[in-house]
């Protein structure tokens, strides 16, 4: 009975061992398959980010999120991320950067400024194809990464005939505030402006600093004569009621569209002194500067410029005649310049007057729906 007992306990260490033996090469039979399915799954990745750009980018979005959110992701950094160092990965942050809020931004703006990306944007300023500088330019002020300021004003510079180049060089320098060096680049005549007006506005209702300031710096300094009627456009809009005796002699500049200008801004400004020069462009050759002053004078006070208005009522030019009707609707007594229109015996003016007073009907309707 011992000899069989011997036995049997034998057995069972054999088959112990061999169960342990195969549960051991059950275990290393997973490790590996589950090994080779990720590689087999990166390296699917690869070939369909080879294959196609949209699912590359998409892929660096993914992993850029995982940095910024830090939710359940592995990448902790960008350096971990492979192909960000790229154009596409430019492209990728910037588009990414334009997503974000301000608390996720700043976690872009951490991983971006740190040590390793900051060198291969560097790099590009350096040595990078102008598509990728404009690229680095427009992320730079994005992300308000205010040490670059020296090389956006280099690469302007250096490219100042790229209508590309120095609408987001100069709309970075907006958004980082950089006072001193836009200052320099709009009264440097080297720079010649390929921008339009219309450009301009846009870049400066976007700057972060001082705009009043700026303003005051530039409207009678700026090399480009646009970037002078920018200022003066943007003193009348946001009210700089200081600036207003720096408009003032524009009302007898030699060009048409600053007078325009500047006849608009005073008149939003109701700065008296200009009043008297106002009133008698209301007797202008050029229709453009009649329409501005019909504006301009309601707010030095309708009733008072009602016989001048009435006149630009009866103007021969049909947006004269409009802006006028709009401001004399603002009168105190509407009926009575109804009136003074009949004894005119102008059917248009007439008509004007009707069509701006129904529109305005409309108008008050549509508020009180």
């Amino acid at each position: 009975m011992i000899i069989i007992q011997a036995v049997v306990n034998w057995l069972i260490y054999v088959m112990a061992s061999v169960l342990v033996l195969f549960t051991l090469l059950l275990l290393a039979l997973h490790m590996t398959n589950s090994i080779k399915s990720k590689r087999i799954q990166a390296m699917r990745e690869q070939l369909m980010c080879l294959i196609s750009g949209e699912a590359a980018a998409k892929r660096l979005k993914d992993k850029l999120y995982e940095i910024i959110r830090q939710e359940g992701g592995c990448v902790r950094s960008i350096s971990e991320i492979p192909g960000i160092r790229s154009l596409r990965g430019l492209l990728v942050i910037s588009e990414t950067a334009d997503e974000l809020k301000s608390g996720d931004l700043s976690v872009l703006r951490r991983e971006i400024g740190g040590e390793w990306y900051s060198k291969y944007l560097c790099q590009q300023f350096g040595f990078g194809r102008v598509d990728s500088v404009i690229l680095v330019i427009k992320l730079v002020g994005t992300l308000g990464l205010n040490q670059y300021v020296p090389d956006i004003v280099q690469q302007i510079y250096a490219h100042r005939t790229n209508a590309h180049m120095q609408n987001i060089g100069l709309l970075s320098l907006c958004l980082l505030g950089a006072e001193t060096a836009l200052i320099s680049i709009c009264r440097d005549s080297s720079i010649a402006s390929v921008l339009s007006f219309r450009t301009l506005e846009e870049l400066f209702t976007v700057y972060q600093g001082d705009r009043e300031d700026l303003c005051k710096k530039l409207v009678n300094t700026a090399a480009d004569q646009y970037i002078r009627r920018t200022c003066v456009k943007a003193i009348g809009e946001n009210n700089y009621l200081s600036l207003a005796d720096t408009v003032l002699p524009l009302l007898s500049s030699s060009q048409l569209n600053m007078q325009i200008d500047a006849a608009r801004t005073l008149g939003q400004l109701a700065y008296l002194p200009a009043y008297p020069s106002i009133l008698a462009m209301a007797q202008s050759k050029e229709w453009e500067l009649r329409a501005i002053v019909a504006t301009a004078l309601a707010s030095f006070g309708v009733d008072k410029n009602a016989h001048t208005l009435i006149d630009l009522l009866c103007d021969r030019a049909w947006w004269v005649r409009y802006r006028a009707a709009e401001s004399l609707i603002l009168s105190s007594d509407v009926d009575e310049i109804i009136r003074k229109t009949e004894a005119r015996d102008d059917r248009y003016a007439l008509e004007m007057i009707h069509f701006a007073l129904n529109k305005q009907a409309l108008r008050n309707r549509k508020v009180v729906a």
